[in-house]
């Protein structure tokens, strides 16, 4: 019964798990990508670019299993999440906690498995192109055959199992520990006030915190050639302090943006300050749901501005340096992209009610516009900190410096990242309100 209920919920809710399924392809991808050129590195005669492939296979392999890992249970928690209500009468008609993690545990297999083979095509030919890009570039004698194989396919299929059944460990983990009447309750509102889980996330983000110091004092005592390789899982051990103090940081955004976006939105003609309003007030109501939106957009600003100033340090920026840049930060975007658009998908229920009291379209997408910017400017100053308290201690060895970035690259991470939020917050609405209940 319960494997039969997991696959029934993936066919009725698509939305939510094709924004795992979209993170489990480019996991695959990427995994399948740096296992072909570790293949590869083995054909290669040359014993200086044999060891430079083999690293740079192996480091983004570790990178790849690292983020997907901290993604996948970022997204499968919102996916979980959205399904409070289901989980709620399930315990309250019998399931007992085991019967609800095998349910999550189903499901992500079922997402996991039919985005092996996608990946693992698309795997082939980025490992196709990125053995073409150094050969142009001269990282790599030309005429180096490519590797792809079976290796590549089994190791792609042992992270998405893994990182999809710890994702949804972990997302499962509180709809199964919940009694009957908490989980029933915790559908109908947010609670208020100080809670356990609360009190819990604080203090998984101090040790966090602590960890990710202590990662960063390792790395620098280490040898010097090794920061800049370091650089990313010194990030990711940051952004997991970021994600446990995710609703802190909401509602602290909502707080500091809420004087000015009222005297933006002041004029009549801009809406009276009542959308704002009531964005804000829906901000500090489910802070909770909505910072899962925060880490991937810190997660994207982050890894850009580390990578950026480690290239504008350097006299020849390279092709893999580049590439490397592109793919986590697409890794990263699609992250939180995935996120909002789940997020804003499920609430078609508020939607209807604004419009059945009299709200204006308008006005419903005014709404939706203070929230986008609200997570913008909260994961925009999350993932500068965050760069921040790497480049600081870390940067002179790995020869990245934000103050080395220009204001044009500033601008313009600020701006996509704008858009970025405001695009994939207001995408399903169109569709909300021509379900919804007319003015």
């Amino acid at each position: 019964m319960t494997n039969g209920l997991a696959r029934a919920s993936v066919r009725a809710r698509p939305v939510a798990f094709a924004g795992v399924f979209s993170v489990l392809v480019l996991s695959a991808t990427v995994v399948t990508a740096s296992v072909a050129m570790l293949r590869t590195a083995s054909g290669v005669r040359r014993a200086a670019v044999r060891e430079q492939l083999t690293a740079m296979g192996a480091g983004f392999t570790v990178v790849t299993v690292y983020l997907s890992l901290f993604v996948i249970a970022l997204v499968m928690a919102l996916a979980v999440a959205q399904r409070a209500r289901e989980h709620a009468l399930l315990r309250a008609v019998g399931a007992v906690p085991w019967q609800i993690r095998r349910a999550v545990a189903v499901e992500a297999l079922c997402t996991a498995l039919p985005a092996l083979p996608l990946g693992y095509a698309l795997g082939g030919l980025l490992a196709r192109g990125w053995l073409a890009g150094m050969a142009a570039h001269g990282l790599v004698p030309d005429g180096v055959p490519l590797l792809v194989g079976w290796p590549p396919a089994l190791a792609a299929c042992g992270v998405l199992v893994v990182t999809s059944q710890l994702g949804g460990l972990l997302a499962a983990h509180r709809a199964a520990r919940a009694r009957p009447s908490d989980a029933l309750s915790e559908t109908a509102g947010a609670r208020r006030g100080l809670t356990v889980t609360g009190v819990v996330r604080g203090a998984l983000a101090l040790v966090a915190l602590c960890g990710a110091a202590l990662l960063t004092a390792v790395t620098a005592a280490g040898p010097r050639e090794d920061v800049g390789e370091h650089l990313p899982l010194v990030l990711l051990a940051h952004l997991v302090a970021v994600g446990c103090a995710g609703p802190v940081l909401t509602r602290a955004a909502a707080l500091l943006l809420s004087w000015p976006l009222r005297v933006v939105t002041a004029p009549r003609a801009l809406g009276g300050g009542a959308a704002t309003q009531l964005a804000f007030a829906q901000l500090a109501a489910q802070a909770r749901r909505l910072s899962s939106a925060v880490t991937p957009v810190a997660l994207v600003v982050a890894f850009t501005l580390v990578k950026l100033a480690a290239l504008a340090h350097a006299a020849e920026p390279s092709w893999v340096d580049l590439f490397a840049t592109v793919l986590y930060a697409a890794f990263a975007a699609l992250a939180a992209v995935n996120t909002l658009v789940m997020l804003s998908a499920e609430r078609r229920r508020e939607v209807a009610l604004l419009r059945s009291v009299g709200a204006a379209s308008w006005q419903v997408v005014r709404v939706r516009a203070v929230e986008a910017v609200t997570i913008a400017c909260a994961g925009f100053g999350a993932g500068t900190a965050v760069a921040l308290a790497v480049t600081l201690p870390l940067g002179e060895a790995a020869d990245a410096s934000l103050a080395a970035l220009p204001a044009t690259a500033w601008a313009g991470l600020g701006g996509g990242v704008l858009a970025l939020a405001l695009l994939a917050t207001l995408a399903p609405v169109p569709g909300h309100l021509r379900r919804a209940l007319p003015r």
